[in-house]
């Protein structure tokens, strides 16, 4: 009796531990070139990310020195904005990589989320239609209800493949709420533009 105990208290433990953690195995690192776009108004926005082996190297200096993917050295991740009227680039950012973007309905604001992990330090990012980069957050470690991460590549913090995305402006405040994947807005707060 005390040998069928103790392992099903084994296997009932083996399955706690299993069921509780919030990572899961990559069996492969993540190495994807991604081309998004969205538009609002007369401005589209382009996304464009190398993360194959041939921008490793580059990807692997960025990380473990500067943490810095919006430096001129990024020439493996770019956002783009246009005119759609006249197709001229008003920009063109060094960016991290980004798997959406949104851009506000009155134009101010273009707005890009990750859930790529792998060498990519920032998972949100929030620039003005000027190009100002006014706010950039690391979302690893980040502890919601539905959030997960895998070891190396992944990290799901937002409702996939399209969340809610809002932008309220207080006076010098702007309140960005994008939704989890559970379906709550999550609030981070920047300087607005005007």
């Amino acid at each position: 009796m005390s040998t069928l105990y103790a392992t099903s208290t084994r296997i009932a433990l083996w399955l706690l531990v299993a069921m509780s953690t919030s990572a899961h195995a990559d069996f492969v690192g993540y190495n994807k070139v991604v081309d998004l776009w969205a538009e609002a108004g007369t401005l589209r926005a382009e996304h464009h990310h190398d993360w194959r082996n041939s921008t490793r190297d580059a990807r692997w200096w960025m990380i473990f020195s500067t943490k810095d993917p919006f430096s001129a050295d990024n020439d493996y991740s770019y956002l783009r904005l246009r005119d759609n009227r006249t197709g001229a680039e008003l920009l063109c950012r060094p960016v991290p990589a980004l798997t959406h973007i949104w851009i506000s309905p009155n134009s101010k604001y273009i707005v890009g989320i990750s859930n790529v992990k792998l060498r990519n330090p920032y998972q949100l990012v929030v620039f003005s239609k000027t190009g100002d980069l006014l706010l950039k957050r690391n979302m690893v470690g980040t502890i919601w209800p539905g959030e997960w991460e895998s070891v190396t590549n992944w990290i799901n913090w937002y409702k996939e493949p399209v969340p809610q995305i809002t932008i309220v402006e207080d006076g010098t405040t702007a309140t960005l709420s994008v939704e989890d994947p559970r379906g709550i807005l999550r609030q981070f707060q920047f300087r607005a533009v005007h």
